[in-house]
């Protein structure tokens, strides 16, 4: 029998114990803390947590569970299960259930000892419940939460991680995650947890990387009881790569090689007995701990056998035993051993244990997984649809959904598959198609939904059709803003007096994406009804959706104040209903109510609230997503231009839908050609531009993309491309506008005009062109008859640019953006008056407005604004309007002198921007003009020039 190879004792992580232990001194003193210790298989991640948290003082409840590989997509809640087993077991059942709601429990779905869980429940108030118990057993005691391999974490148990995550407060918690590297893709749900947790305040990365030469030397030491030979030592080192776990198989052979970690591991079970093999086999194949019991059920190894196997594993530290039973001691082994057993062993033994607990747990995903493991098909598709219903009733839609699609991908394999689930293939793709909705997995709705109906005879089955048609609907203004049609049809389906919920429920949908298409009066009717349906039938859950887009009709007709009081009935409704997207909806869509009428700083906190209750339900990626959109947007207007981007950046970085993410980059592609910023407009330009290309609906986001296309091709001296933008966009979008963005369209139009007539001054065409332009656009403006100040500052700015353009104008617009706290337009504008001041020889009047206009670009960093100021102020001679001398006798302003000086000293561009705090892209386009500017092809040459000239002179 081969000895021992594992270390009784923890050798070298002096700095990761030190860490994790001043984590939990951080938590006791009731300031909750989370720790992620990551790390390669084998390095030791597990032994650390555990050596931990066995030396903590206070005596703190430790809970812990792990998450599965097995069933990973289809289980949910796993580890939280096992932890509140735990709790149970720790605490008894009695002093558990008095935690809980006398009412009955959610948690009654996990632990059925624990009562009666409620028929439907909301999955917030799972989450909230599962927080409170945590939080009420760390009154008594400090309470270590310890989820294992949360890469392979079950949505749903993602998502309450990342919620006790944000919102333990006041309690005495140490959670602490465990996550082996180099096992999540690119993408993957988990890697984007990790990310969104890495932005967190109080959280501890510990990541472990491999033991020094001294460390295994240590390590062989505890294991072998004595010191190594140094070249034995230094062998294993290199041929482990530091891996704790490959030192140990490495210690009991020489010959072995490490780059074969599956051969060093089997190298230690090939001498095992035919029983104990057998025991390990079932251990493997089950994936979790199982007791004495199952195991002999599994294997069919009489007790007084099945435990002389256990004692030979134990002794050779191949299985650990634990309150819940045995378990193989490292993943990495258990690994090891499935991959090696013949197929169809591996597929007997999948049966057996799938037989074993069909009596025990017949609705768990574990069952479906094994049967399907086994080959077993026409078992597998029942327990799968079983353990769907169940994961349904948890909300687990994630899960849900994979069971379902496992339902789907096995239809053809069985013989009478209908019989088998009682239910026909229609039905799963219907329940596919609502639990990919209600997942976020929109495209996926989308195809179930449109399969269903393929299948469908609407003449026969009108109301199911219509549900299914709502859910396509749905589905599809998520993907791209369409959806449509099929909610019209979907209603025209359920005349009133069929299913009142149903015509509701649908309505509210119709009329919601009616706001984001602007078809405004049909989405007031169709509200309006269901809002009467839904108070007829007195359920709060059909009256929240219908009053958010009242509210919002509302606030878009100007009536700001009723607007205001039904969002905040709205989020009261659906927040009592559980309705999570509509409740998130109201902080967004009320954001943009308050920006119509210019309160930006209080828009941007009201989406800042919202964005944080879309952490703490779960809902970053989607909802959260846009309410960080409406933030960023707030922000820009206020001039908050670096928060913005960080929140722009923090959004993207969680992988938010197509649609939404185009709108982040809409969002920080507008400061980015503010500031010049050519390299990063251009990367966000081509991505919008790709979605664009492949979007069939998003008509927002295309016609906010047009905008910006004008504005950046104004910006580059191209107006007649700004013009030829401009009326494909008034061919086809503005009647379908919001208010403010059809006055904003007017303004950039009449800049558009402007630059066009300043670059021919004398063409007649033009001109003719130009004033017919101008014509429409007033036409456009006319139509907006709603007056908020925000309104009123673009009305008025469009006036000073299209219309006779005199200083009061001028000075009116510049007011109104002024008190409106909009720097970069208040900039624009002053320095549109200070243009017209010059032209009318009123120099004081021009410097004191340039002045101002140019200190809110420079708090800007609005280089491009910056330049066209400075050379207003060169063209006019008002060098004394900038806060040092700007002008010479080569015109070159004040910022390219100072890149001349720093050019002189032999710097790069790169080492430029640098230096000045700007981008290499702005420095290249400085420099490019002072070539012109100084009469010279070379840097070389400008240097000798300006020494020639006296330019570099203090």
């Amino acid at each position: 029998m081969v000895g021992s190879a594992v270390s009784p004792v923890m050798v070298g992580r002096a700095d990761e114990i030190a860490a994790l232990r001043a984590a939990y001194a951080q938590a006791r003193s009731a300031r909750p803390v989370t720790a992620l210790v990551s790390g390669e298989a084998g390095i030791g991640k597990s032994r650390l947590v555990t050596t931990v948290v066995r030396a903590l003082p206070d005596d703190p409840l430790v809970l812990s569970g792990g998450c599965l590989e097995l069933g990973s997509e289809g289980a949910p809640y796993v580890p939280f299960v096992a932890i509140l087993r735990d709790l149970v077991r720790r605490l008894g059942r009695d002093r558990v259930a008095a935690l809980l709601p006398a009412a009955g429990s959610t948690l009654g779905d996990w632990l059925p000892d624990l009562g009666p869980a409620p028929v439907r429940y909301t999955r917030t108030r799972l989450l909230e419940e599962m927080l409170a118990l945590i939080s009420q057993v760390a009154q008594a005691q400090p309470v270590v939460l310890v989820v294992e391999d949360l890469h392979w974490a079950d949505a749903s148990s993602r998502e309450l991680f990342a919620y006790l995550v944000r919102n333990l407060a006041d309690a005495s918690v140490l959670l602490i995650g465990t996550v082996r590297t180099g096992e999540l893709a690119t993408g993957h749900p988990n890697r984007r947890l990790l990310a969104e947790l890495g932005r967190g305040r109080d959280l501890v990365r510990l990541g472990l990387g491999p033991l020094e030469h001294r460390d295994v030397a240590e390590l062989l030491e505890a294991i072998d009881g004595r010191p190594p030979d140094r070249s034995r030592s230094g062998a294993i080192h290199r041929r482990s790569g530091g891996n704790p776990l490959f030192v140990e198989a490495l210690s009991t052979t020489d010959e072995a090689s490490a780059a074969d970690l599956r051969t060093l591991l089997l190298d230690r079970i090939t001498d095992l007995p035919d029983l104990t093999h057998q025991v390990l086999s079932a251990l493997a194949v089950s994936g979790i701990r199982l007791t004495d019991e199952v195991l002999g059920e599994v294997t069919g190894l009489p007790e007084t056998q099945l435990l002389l196997a256990l004692k030979d594993l134990a002794g050779r530290d191949l299985v650990v035993a634990g309150d819940e039973g045995y378990a193989i001691r490292h993943d990495l082994i258990r690994e090891a051993v499935y991959a090696s057993l013949p197929p169809a062993q591996r597929r007997r033994t999948h049966a057996r244990y799938a037989a074993g607990l069909a009596a025990r747990t017949p609705d768990s995903t574990a069952l479906a997984d094994h049967w399907t493991a086994a080959g077993e098909f026409e078992q597998a598709l029942p327990a799968a649809w079983r353990a769907a219903d169940r994961a349904g009733r948890q909300n687990a839609y994630d899960e849900q959904l994979h069971l379902l699609e496992l339902v789907l991908a096995r239809w053809t394999q069985v013989a009478a598959p209908s019989l088998l689930i009682h239910a026909d293939r229609t039905t799963v793709l219907e329940r596919a198609a609502a639990a990919a909705f209600a997942a976020g997995k929109s495209a996926a709705g989308v195809a179930h939904a449109t399969a269903a109906l393929a299948e469908l005879d609407p003449e026969s089955q009108p109301l199911r059709t219509a549900r299914l048609l709502g859910l396509r609907g749905q589905s599809q203004s998520r993907v791209n803003g369409n959806g449509w049609d099929d909610l019209e049809h979907a209603v025209a389906l359920v005349p009133p007096g069929s299913s009142d919920a149903l015509r509701s429920r649908l309505l509210s949908a119709l009329g919601f994406i009616g706001v984001a298409a602007h078809r405004l009066e049909r989405s007031r009717q169709y509200a309006a009804e269901a809002l009467t349906l839904a108070e007829r039938l007195g359920d709060d859950g059909l009256r929240a959706p219908a009053l958010l887009v009242l509210a919002a009709l509302d606030g878009m007709d100007g009536i700001f104040e009723p607007a205001r009081r039904t969002y905040a009935e709205a989020r009261r409704a659906a927040e009592s209903a559980g309705d999570e997207h509509t409740f998130l909806t109201t902080f967004q869509w009320e954001a943009g109510l308050m920006e119509a009428v210019g309160l930006y700083e209080q828009a941007a906190e009201l989406a800042h609230i919202g964005q944080l209750a879309a952490e703490r339900l779960g809902r970053t990626r989607s909802r959260g997503s846009m309410l960080a959109n409406a933030r960023a947007i707030h922000l820009r207007f206020l001039g908050r231009w670096d928060e913005a981007v960080a929140v722009v950046d923090d959004a993207l970085a969680d992988g938010p839908p197509p649609l939404y993410a185009a709108f982040l980059r809409l969002a920080a592609a507008d400061i980015a050609r503010c500031r010049g910023e050519t390299d990063r407009l251009e990367l966000l330009f081509r991505q919008v531009s790709e979605f664009a290309r492949h979007a069939a609906g998003a008509a927002e986001a295309k016609a906010e993309f047009a905008v910006q296309r004008i504005s950046w091709a104004l910006e580059q001296g191209e107006a007649d491309l700004a013009d030829r933008i401009l009326g494909e966009l008034l061919s086809v979008a503005p009647a379908t506008w919001p208010t403010h963005e059809v006055l904003r369209l007017a303004v950039l139009g009449a800049r558009v005009q402007r630059a066009r007539r300043t670059a021919a001054p004398r063409n007649r065409r033009v001109a003719a062109e130009s004033a017919d332009r101008l014509a429409e656009l007033a036409r456009m403006t006319d139509t907006v008859r709603a007056a908020t100040p925000a309104l009123t500052a673009y009305r008025l700015t469009f006036q000073a640019e299209a219309g006779s353009g005199d200083l009061p104008s001028w000075d009116a617009a510049v007011t109104a953006w002024r008190d409106l706290g909009n720097r970069y337009e208040t900039a624009l504008a002053l320095t549109g008056a200070a243009r017209i001041a010059l032209a009318s020889n009123n120099r004081p009047g021009a410097r004191s407005r340039l002045r101002e206009a140019r200190a809110l670009a420079a708090e800007l960093a609005a280089e491009p604004l910056l330049a066209r100021i400075d050379d207003v102020i060169a063209h006019g001679r008002l060098g004394d309007a900038a806060t040092v001398p700007v002008r010479n006798d080569f015109g070159l302003t004040r910022r390219e002198l100072e890149v001349l000086r720093v050019l002189a000293r032999g710097r790069s561009n790169p080492q430029i921007a640098t230096e000045l705090f700007i981008t290499a892209n702005t420095v290249a386009t400085h420099v490019a003009r002072i070539l012109v500017k100084l009469g010279v092809a070379t840097r070389t040459e400008a240097v000798a020039r300006a020494h020639d000239t006296g330019l570099l002179d203090p």
